[in-house]
């Protein structure tokens, strides 16, 4: 009988959990909105006009709050990442999330897309379009980069769903 309490730990062991989703990234929005988190992607390949650069959800946050150059205005760019709603209309969020160690201490890349209509909750999606800039942002306060798509390809959940 004492064996039998040792089926828990090898379940553990032995069935991933899924991955986080859309549940996930709306418990995170209950919380105060803080100034944009510390990306530590540099991406130092000079994106390309009249082509489409793809990027990490980390690469388009740290040009889109960090880059002084403007290098993403005008630029077409391709993101990967699963559906979340948002309460605005007229937008959606493109959501990855970035895992250090282990799903607790995840942190939630998003960035709102607008000009298509939103694929269907948690469908992971590629996403082309341009940037739109910032125009002036409260202090104390974090509102995700926006983007202009152009495209919205569905895809399969990719091997390793998180960046």
């Amino acid at each position: 009988m004492a064996w039998l309490l040792t089926v828990p730990v090898f379940v553990i062991f032995l069935v991933a959990p899924p991955a986080l989703g859309s549940f996930a990234v709306r418990q995170e929005e209950q919380a105060p909105h803080l100034p944009p988190p510390t990306v530590v992607d540099a991406y130092t390949t000079p994106l390309k006009s009249g082509r489409v650069n793809e990027l990490s959800m980390g690469e388009f946050a740290t040009l889109a709050w960090e880059d002084p150059s403007g290098s993403l205005v005008g630029k077409t760019v391709r993101l990967t990442g699963f559906v979340v709603p948002s309460a605005r209309r007229n937008e959606w969020y493109l959501t990855r999330m970035r895992i250090g160690c282990c799903a607790a201490d995840a942190l939630t890349m998003k960035v709102a897309v607008k000009g298509v209509s939103a694929p269907k909750t948690d469908t992971w999606v590629r996403v082309t379009g341009t940037w739109i800039p910032r125009k002036g942002q409260r202090a104390h306060t974090y509102t995700p980069p926006e983007m202009a798509a152009s495209d919205v390809d569905p895809i399969a959940r990719p091997a390793e769903p998180y960046e």
